[in-house]
């Protein structure tokens, strides 16, 4: 595993309470989708200066929840450098599903509204929300989203115009960018290789998921052993063991089986092959084991040659650069912001 290579680590930041949105709509049918705003430890800069919108978009597992986040280390430092240049927001979109009231129950039967199918619909759901509520009096908006594996798979199928069409309307303006740190659009060939297992979990919750005690005992197991096996296999996917980013007690099993699935059998190439990467900046881990990342850079290559600006950013990390150095992930967002404010002077 690479050793972290920041020196010191960056205070935690704030968290806003949860912003619960219930999407009534098709496909979600009232599934709940949580957002939660990082908050600086200083005043607000002064309103003239131009606003940078960043949006986290957390990978499997991953999310934010009362007092912690997956992207916790890396705000701080985009604050800090932010101040004086503009005003920069920060919101942490979790997919549906994750942080969840305590107490709310998910039907195992009913897992459709949360498969990674759905999650640029409900980026856009929440972009839509934030807009017209949060930042209804912006005229003009610079947008970076930025997603983290499960998180980045979805920001390369999302699109924006919908969105920028609801600005127009109201003649204002959104400017678009986005980055994908490791992106799960093609899975490492030792991780497809658990489809299998979850496979026969998934056909055991047909055949007695039924019964009245099939559903805690299920979630009791899943919260005891789950974080034996993910300590157990994090040195073979290059991962922290001890990363406290998830909470296996608030995170459902159910949605995490149909998920975990549903990633392992993903295929790029029908789902739109080079196309996904148009526009993007991408980063790649070099010592990711999580990630097919020979796959991913043919599919840049790909992409290049096709027209598409794609902007490769290679680092030296694991899966989780936003946990093993927030500093060098942090000179991506400034450099997408740069170059955001470049194209689109506001």
């Amino acid at each position: 595993m690479i050793p972290r290579t920041n020196q010191e680590t960056p205070p935690r930041v704030r968290l806003s309470p949860p912003i619960r949105l219930r999407l009534k709509s098709a496909p979600f049918f009232g599934a709940m989708l949580s957002l939660r705003e990082h908050l600086p430890a200083f005043p607000p800069d002064a309103p003239n200066l131009p606003l940078t919108l960043l949006t986290f978009h957390p990978g499997y597992l991953a999310g934010s929840y009362e007092d912690r986040d997956y992207f916790e280390r890396l705000s701080p430092l985009l604050f800090q450098w932010a101040r004086g240049r503009c005003r920069l927001r920060i919101f942490t979109i979790n997919h549906p599903g994750y942080d969840l009231p305590r107490g709310a129950v998910i039907d195992p039967f009913r897992l459709g509204p949360y498969s990674i199918r759905h999650q640029p619909l409900a980026i856009e759901a929440a972009l839509s929300w934030l807009l017209r509520q949060r930042l209804a009096r912006e005229r003009e908006v610079a947008w970076i989203a930025y997603g983290h594996s499960m998180g980045g798979l979805a920001l390369s199928q999302f699109q924006a115009a919908p969105l920028n069409d609801l600005m127009a309307r109201q003649n204002r303006r959104l400017h678009f960018a986005r980055i994908l740190s490791a992106p799960a659009l093609f899975v490492h060939p030792e991780t497809r290789a658990f489809v299998g297992q979850l496979d026969v979990l998934h056909t055991l919750k047909l055949t007695v998921g039924r019964f009245p005690l099939y559903a805690p005992i299920a979630t009791g197991l899943y919260q005891a052993f789950a974080p034996l096996f993910y300590r157990r296999d994090a040195a073979r996917f290059s991962i922290d063991a001890w990363a406290e980013f998830g909470d296996f007690s608030r995170l459902d099993p159910f949605v995490l089986l149909k998920q975990g699935r549903e990633l392992l059998r993903f295929k790029a190439i029908a789902a739109g092959g080079a196309d996904l990467l148009a526009g993007t900046h991408v980063i790649l881990p070099r010592g990711d084991g999580m990630i097919d990342l020979p796959a991913l850079t043919a599919l840049i290559h790909e992409a290049q040659q096709q027209g598409h600006t794609v902007t490769a950013h290679e680092v030296d990390s694991t899966h989780l650069l936003e946990l093993d150095d927030a500093a060098t992930a942090a000179n991506v967002v400034r450099h997408v912001i740069r170059t955001s404010w470049e194209r689109h002077p506001i």
